[in-house]
């Protein structure tokens, strides 16, 4: 059949189909459908398709997001290549993905919504969550491994840190008992080894080995000799380090291996799913419908051809009703081919699972085969192929084809003879006709139209032309002839009147009985259009009932709009009111701080003041806000703490930097914060004295004398409870230790400040603190 579905253009079909598709493997699959022709099978797919269709429509998401194809992960697994931390953090994302899926159908089913023909394959997918627990337990979201994911990891990561800090103490006693020597007071690695920069004139009187040397050539990179031993060490530990990791992977690699039935079981079903989805996808997109399979009755009611643009195609209903046979005559315009390939795609599409441009209640059988003589392998557009071609696929398709075999034949015995070329479809036909199979023939050969008119089981179509615009309508009507339209083409061109009516008379001597058939349908037909006219009316009225229902909706909507403008517009007021209280304030602590007698609670109550303004302000627009944009200051809820939202990510995403750290969070896991109360006002006051700045949480006082360090703090803290931060990082190293023992007695001794503390290891360790405000 494969050679029959890519004349009819499958192949094309499927190529939009992959742009629907989730996952790789998914889209490599989806080139791989075909039609079925076992009728339960079917039916299954097509009830598969439209249940996922319902649930993109009710929820608006697919339950596949996140899947990743981890196939290859799987292979290396089951013959013990050790894993690197990416396919490990690959195996975990899979399987985060597979409990939201089973969360999601969880869900569904909570509401009452039994879907009873996707509800099975979740039910199969096997749960694999120890595998993963035990990779988060080891591995963290970075691809870092924790220090606990082993004793023997801890230990070595415990020498390396207390090693590391030996070598700190004794490198910052150097750096003061070496000073002249040393061209900077830092630390600096070469060659994954711990050195200081010492100058050029004093590198043979500096007792160590020399690792490298600066650009200018002026400074020389020296490992201090004290230090050698402890450096050595330290490298030991590393490579024991590297060792332990490798031996962690190596145990998380087996357990993959052993869940590798599993893995590979959930894969192949989250790849059929993907399929499923995709072609749901695909038919919301175009407004496909789901066709009743039946045993013997084809009804495709206002069938489109699915290739051919939504704006331009016309549809038409083929209906097989009482007959197997249909035959289209008429001229090569181009119309009867259309219908052939609708007829032939939209059933190889049916029957590969896919919905189809069709109207509901529409019917359609299961073809054993799909069988189709249209050209070679002509598009659409193209002109017919020889006829010695066209006899040798004939043949093919009158030895091969069989009961419930669907027939498609374009342009029957034509590139011959007309009258053999006639006497040849006729035959083709009567052949056909002693098997159980249907068939869609068309042809421009009048001998044809009679034919089809004398038999039981066989019936005449054509394509309706429009002698206005001379140019084929598209329009199927099934139980009618076609005509050449010739005569009336002349006419409608200008030909002399008596020309025309004399050709007129020869054409209806040359064969009466077809004539006076082609008028009695052509009766029936206008009788029908009158019914349908009457019909076009009553829809008509009900479109003016549905237009007056949307002017009603709309104008409900406008009135929604007006509410909502009204209240935005209080909103503003409202801003107003706070911006200009702000300034009042900080106007007033300005003159306060200027005077020489200001009382330490009055400059307390005033900062107050001003923070409480800027925090109703804050919550104000918070509440107003809709959207978090990138440059928004955000609260990271997980750690009271706030930061500035640097990218938008995928998935409802963000990536927020806050002090020295980056994060990636969801968007359910920060708050809207905003510095545009701030900022209006920075804007509004230029003057050196005013209080309000940025927001920062982290104050740098590296190189800065204690008198001066001290008052840059003062000025950070004022700024700080200003803006209501709750916790801030002051950053001193850890030198002589004389700017952490006085940030300590600051902390200590400021109303302001709750707590302090010394920082994390991810915080900068001793040479940092941390305050938290009341």
């Amino acid at each position: 059949m494969y050679a029959e579905i890519k004349k009819l253009e499958f192949d094309k079909i499927l190529k939009i189909l992959i742009n629907y598709a989730h996952t790789d493997l998914g889209k490599r699959q989806v080139l791989e459908i075909f039609p079925l022709t076992n009728v339960e099978e079917v039916k299954r797919l097509l009830f598969e398709v439209e249940e996922a269709k319902i649930i993109i429509e009710r929820y608006d998401e697919t339950p596949l997001t996140g899947v990743l194809d981890i196939t290859e992960v799987i292979r290396k697994a089951e013959i013990g290549s050790v894993l690197s931390i990416d396919e490990l953090i690959r195996v975990v994302s899979h399987q985060e993905a597979i409990s939201r899926t089973i969360n999601f159908v969880k869900k569904v089913i909570s509401l009452g919504l039994n879907f009873e023909y996707l509800k099975g394959y979740y039910e199969r997918i096997v749960s694999v969550g120890p595998l993963k627990q035990e990779i988060d337990r080891c591995i963290d979201k970075k691809g870092e491994v924790y220090d606990n994911a082993t004793s023997k990891l801890q230990d070595i990561r415990k020498k390396i840190r207390v090693t590391e800090d030996r070598i700190n103490t004794k490198m910052q006693s150097l750096l003061k008992s070496e000073q002249n020597k040393l061209s900077d007071s830092l630390i600096t690695i070469r060659n994954n080894r711990l050195v200081l920069p010492v100058k050029l004139e004093y590198k043979n009187s500096f007792k160590g080995i020399i690792h490298d040397q600066s650009a200018s050539g002026e400074t020389v990179f020296i490992e201090p000799i004290s230090c050698f031993d402890m450096n050595n060490d330290l490298s030991r530990y590393f490579l024991e380090e590297t060792a332990e990791i490798e031996n962690i992977l190596r145990m998380l690699t087996y357990k993959v291996g052993e869940y590798a039935h599993e893995l590979a079981s959930n894969l192949e079903i989250f790849t059929y799913l993907d399929i499923v989805f995709a072609k749901a996808k695909y038919a919301l997109a175009n407004d496909f419908t789901r066709p009743e399979i039946t045993k013997n009755t084809i009804n495709l009611i206002n069938a489109k051809h699915p290739l051919i643009p939504r704006d331009v195609v016309v549809g038409n209903t083929i209906n097989f009703h009482k007959f197997n046979h249909i035959i289209i005559t008429g001229p090569n315009t181009g119309g009867k081919t259309v219908a052939l390939k609708t007829l032939g795609l939209l059933s190889v599409m049916a029957q590969a699972g896919l919905l189809i441009p069709v109207n509901e209640n529409s019917e359609t059988i299961c073809f054993s085969n799909i069988f189709a003589d249209i050209g070679d392998e002509q598009s659409i557009e193209q002109s017919l192929s020889t006829f010695s071609s066209h006899i040798s696929n004939i043949k093919f398709i009158l030895d091969k084809s069989e009961d419930n075999s669907l027939v498609l034949l374009d342009e029957i015995g034509s590139g011959t003879d007309p009258k053999e070329g006639a006497s040849l479809a006729i035959s083709i036909i009567d052949f056909l006709r002693k098997k159980k199979l249907y068939s869609m023939t068309t042809t421009h050969y009048p001998e044809l139209k009679t034919y089809a008119y004398d038999l039981e089981n066989t019936v005449n179509a054509s394509v309706e032309f429009d002698i206005e615009t001379l140019r084929p309508t598209y329009r199927l009507k099934i139980g009618i002839p076609g005509t050449s339209n010739a005569i009336k083409i002349a006419r409608r061109l200008g030909l002399n009147e008596e020309i025309c009516k004399h050709a007129e008379t020869v054409s209806l001597s040359f064969d009466t009985d077809t004539a006076k058939l082609i008028q009695k349908l052509e009766k029936q037909s206008l009788e029908l259009d009158q019914e349908l006219t009457t019909i076009k009316d009553k829809q008509t009225q009900l479109e003016i009932e549905k237009k007056n229902y949307e002017l009603l909706q709309k104008e409900e909507k406008i009135k929604q709009n007006n509410l909502l403008r009204n209240f935005e517009e209080d909103q503003k007021k409202q801003h107003q009111i706070y911006l200009e209280k702000a300034q009042q304030l900080i106007k007033e602590l300005d003159e306060l701080k200027k005077s020489a007698s200001f009382k330490e609670h009055e400059l307390a109550k005033l900062k107050k003041d001003v923070k409480d303004t800027f925090f109703q302000k804050r919550k104000f627009q918070k509440e107003s806000e809709k959207e978090i944009q990138v440059g928004d200051t955000v609260k990271v809820l997980a750690y009271q703490r706030n930061g500035v939202v640097n990218k938008e990510l995928k998935n409802h995403q963000f990536e927020v930097v806050m002090g020295a750290l980056t994060l990636t969070v969801k968007k359910d896991e920060i708050e809207f914060y905003s510095r545009e109360a701030i900022d209006d006002f920075n804007q509004k006051n230029n003057s050196s004295t005013t209080l309000v700045k940025e927001v920062k949480v982290e104050l740098d006082l590296h190189g800065k004398r204690y008198e001066e360090a001290m008052q840059e703090l003062d000025k950070f803290v004022d700024n700080c409870l200003l803006n209501n931060l709750e916790f801030a990082y002051i950053v001193h190293g850890i030198g002589t230790g004389a700017l952490k023992k006085g940030v300590e007695k600051y902390a200590k001794e400021n109303s302001h400040i709750k707590s302090y503390r010394r920082g994390n290891e991810g915080e900068g360790g001793l040479g940092v603190t941390v305050i938290q405000f009341k």
